[in-house]
């Protein structure tokens, strides 16, 4: 074998391997985003609701949160981009879910 030939082929292992590895890191991630999200409570928003109404309902039970990083959290783990929240929409907050 020429050493061209030699050189596509290291090339084309290095494509494969790097795909394969692409692909676990995928699913690892997700799947661990998906676990920790089962340990965190769900809420459904009600008319009226801000996420800062939220954040000071729930303050006794996160007192290490300031308001502001509970509306941080509730925001990047949602996938919000602003502040804005509907009626019936489901949001995870950092509050423990209780084990029943």
């Amino acid at each position: 074998m020429n050493m061209k030939a030699k050189q596509k082929t290291r090339g084309l292992s290095f494509i494969i391997l790097f795909c394969i590895l692409s692909v676990v890191l995928f699913f690892t991630l997700t799947n661990t985003v998906a676990a920790d999200q089962t340990i965190y409570k769900e809420v459904t928003v009600k008319h009226g609701d801000s996420l800062w109404s939220i954040a000071t309902d729930y303050k006794d039970e996160t007192p290490r949160l300031t308001k502001q990083a509970f509306i941080d959290w509730v925001k990047h783990e949602n996938g919000l981009v602003r502040d804005q929240i509907v009626p019936d929409q489901k949001l995870i907050i950092p509050v423990k879910k209780e084990n029943k």
